[in-house]
């Protein structure tokens, strides 16, 4: 089951997201604040909305998406990883694409490699291989890879 994410479920979402945020603080350099927490990268906002993946009624993943204008970004992506290798972030993916028609770019950082080839197989199976990849140096993360593709 997927929900956007609300006032009512933001608990999940925060905590989900400091898992997340450690995974990736090795890649990010994110440190944690006076209060033994990561800020968020992407907080739930009017241009930013946000999904919980509920499996066997457990808050187990995210997605959190740029809506503000197309193509539609995706900013943070996590499936807890007891969950990963079921097919569950696919079924995120495919229905936040779905539910969200249009262009969009997926980025992952250079060094994320497990993210990118994730990324790579979830892309080429949805958009049966119509999409593109490049590798730029963005100013603030350096090397990244970026897919751009339109879903249904």
């Amino acid at each position: 089951m997927i929900e956007p994410i609300s006032n009512e479920n933001l608990d999940k979402f925060t905590t989900l997201s400091q898992i997340y945020e450690a995974e990736f603080a090795p890649l990010t350099g994110a440190k944690k604040d006076n209060n033994g927490l990561y800020p968020l990268s992407t907080p739930i906002n009017k241009t930013h909305a946000g999904y919980l993946l509920y499996h066997d009624n457990k808050a187990v993943g995210f997605i959190v998406i740029n809506t503000e204008k197309e193509p539609f970004d995706v900013c943070e992506f996590f499936i807890l990883k007891k969950y990963r290798r079921q097919k569950l972030g696919q079924e995120l993916a495919f229905k936040i694409f779905d539910l969200h028609p249009g262009r969009w770019t997926v980025k992952q950082l250079y060094n994320a490699v497990d993210a990118n080839t994730f990324w790579l197989k979830i892309i080429n199976k949805y958009t049966k291989s119509h999409y593109t990849q490049t590798l730029y140096d963005d100013d603030k993360w350096g090397k990244v890879y970026m897919q751009s593709f339109s879903s249904k």
